[in-house]
Parts: C-alpha cells; structure tokens; sequence
C-alpha cells in the first residue's frame, strides 16, 4: 500500500463515518413536549384508551394512553418524546369488549363517543408549538346511553344504604 492509497481509505473512513452521524438521526422532524387531559362535557376524565394524532400534511403520529385522571403524554419516536410542531388531527380510541353473556347490560358509563374515533369525524384538534408548554385539554362526547335513563348510561342505581335495594330488578 502507498501513502496514497492509505490517505484516500482513511478520507473515505471519515466521509462514511460522517455520513453514518448524520444519517442517523434523518427522516425524524424535531418533536417537543406534549401533555394534556381528555374530558367529557361534563369535566369528568376519560379513564381509558389512547390518544392518537396525525399532524396536518405529514405521514407523522403520536399517541399516548390515557390515565384514569384522564393525562396523557405523547410519543413519537421515543417514549414521552412528544409530538411534531404543527396542527394536528386527534382520534381517541378506545377498546370496549361486547359480549353475549346472558344478563349483562352493556354500560356506556366512561364511553367515548365513536365520532371520535375517526380522523374524518372526530373534530379534535390541536397545535404544537416549539418553545411553549404545550398543554392540551381535549373535550369529547361521551355515546349514547342504553339504558332509558341518559343518567344512569344503562346502570341500575346503586343503593345509597343496605335496606334501599331496587324491587324491581332488571
């Protein structure tokens, strides 16, 4: 080998090792923080399910899975990375088990309305701002009751004392 040989493979380690640097981190946007909440109407949280978005002209989503308070933290790349700057479409999705068991009344307590669940009908939104704190509050609807009474969302009502039982069980 000649030294120009050496110097050349040792110029092409180095292109390649640059390369390889920078290639690392390419085809990810910067992504900042994001917490937020998912409420009813009412201002009582959602307890479960997954906050899903996709940011407006760009093949990028977040999630998160809701907590019982409601919170949220989004990820994209890497856990609580956050989400990219931008406006964003929001799904919230929720997995809820319908089974033929003899008996059961199925409940719509603690149930998000199903238009949220479609990017072309959820109406949710939100903005991710570099620099700022970005906290979102997202509001749904919760689904249709049951049950006749649209407050008991298909429950009987739960005896406040022993003695007050319902005589007339479902």
């Amino acid at each position: 080998m000649t030294i120009d040989s050496v110097n050349l493979q040792g110029r092409w380690i180095c292109i390649l090792a640059v390369l390889m640097l920078v290639g690392c981190n390419s085809g990810k946007l910067k992504t900042y923080p994001v917490q937020g909440q998912v409420v009813f109407e009412d201002g009582s949280p959602v307890k479960v399910g997954t906050v899903e978005t996709k940011a407006f002209g760009r093949s990028v989503q977040a999630t998160g899975s809701i907590a019982t308070d409601g919170s949220f933290t989004l990820t994209t790349y890497r856990e609580n990375d956050g989400a990219i700057a931008g406006e964003h479409e929001v799904v919230i999705v929720q997995f809820i088990p319908i089974e033929e068991i003899p008996n059961y009344r199925p409940s719509t307590m603690g149930v998000v309305h199903r238009k949220h669940a479609s990017y072309s009908t959820s109406g949710l939104t939100m903005k991710v701002v570099p620099g700022e704190e970005n906290k979102i509050k997202l509001v749904v609807s919760g689904a249709n009751p049951v049950g006749q009474n649209p407050k008991d969302h298909g429950h009987d009502e739960i005896p406040k004392a022993p003695g007050d039982m319902p005589t007339d069980p479902k």
